[in-house]
């Protein structure tokens, strides 16, 4: 039974003015938790940071990743860079939007897109467990604040659509309910920020549909907020914790200093299973 895993993190972006501060502190951050409490070997934990996260390269470990998984693995993909949304290109969203994954060549009119990840992760082989972590924002609100490099407040995860696409959108507010990387899950979110739906992989994210996922300074260096919390849960559990018990805790301590809730989504029955942990155990 194999543990793999990729994760991204991206600072550096090719779009002037789109850099972060936090992302490959969040993959090093991950890495060491996967490596140190959950038994992963370190050449099966694949990192694309900054200029190495191209679209191509995403795509290219996503679909490796995923296709090689066989029943009993567990495969953790991560995240940690730009969120955004762009018109929706298949008329399947109920807010005529799709989200997505900002790499660090990120193409506006050829985006990372939900449609993409949905149907990649839908080949996920059964037995696989996948765990997917987005520390990053979906929101489809608000834009990323300008501020300079060396200050310490907190800068969203969100690129906003830029001039070049806003004009051939409908002349509308936005409506309906914005989602993260994949689209129609079923059933409505819960006040504890847990979700049922109908899908093959666990999914944590870094907040609600109606917030920003931030790129803080905390314990004396950036990190995302969503990284970090799980992070610091995970060692003080020593790594002993359901998906569920993940959850809350780092829900409690980003909810300490910061305005964003992270999600918790997929299959209930999964929820209270031990994090990481081969399904059928």
């Amino acid at each position: 039974m194999a543990r793999k895993a990729l994760l991204v993190g991206i600072n550096r972006y090719r779009d002037p003015g789109a850099d972060l501060r936090g992302c490959v502190n969040d993959v090093r951050e991950m890495r060491d938790a996967l490596v140190g409490l959950y038994g992963f070997a370190g050449p099966d934990v694949s990192i694309l940071a900054d200029f190495e996260a191209t679209k191509s390269a995403v795509q290219r470990g996503l679909e490796s990743l995923v296709a090689g998984g066989r029943a009993g693995d567990v495969l953790v993909v991560h995240f940690a860079g730009h969120g955004s949304s762009v018109p929706d290109a298949s008329g399947d969203e109920e807010d005529f939007r799709d989200e997505i994954l900002c790499p660090t060549d990120l193409d506006w009119k050829d985006p990372l897109s939900d449609d993409w990840l949905r149907a990649l992760f839908d080949t996920t082989a059964d037995g696989v467990n996948l765990t997917v972590v987005l520390d990053c924002c979906h929101s489809g609100t608000g834009t990323r604040a300008s501020l300079p490099p060396d200050t310490t407040e907190p800068v969203e995860r969100y690129l906003p659509c830029p001039l070049d696409i806003r004009p051939i959108e409908p002349d509308r507010a936005l409506r309906g309910a914005l989602r993260r990387a994949r689209r129609g899950l079923p059933g409505a979110a819960r006040p504890d920020d847990v979700r049922d739906a109908d899908l093959p992989e666990i999914v944590l994210t870094g907040c609600r549909d109606d917030q920003t996922a931030a790129d803080a300074y905390i314990d004396g260096d950036f990190h995302g907020a969503l990284t970090h919390a799980l992070v610091s849960a995970m060692r003080d559990s020593a790594g002993v914790v359901t998906y569920r018990d993940l959850h809350a805790r780092a829900k409690r301590l980003i909810g300490l200093a910061l305005d964003q809730a992270p999600q918790l989504e997929g299959r209930a029955a999964r929820f209270d299973l031990p994090f990481l942990a081969p399904f059928g155990r």
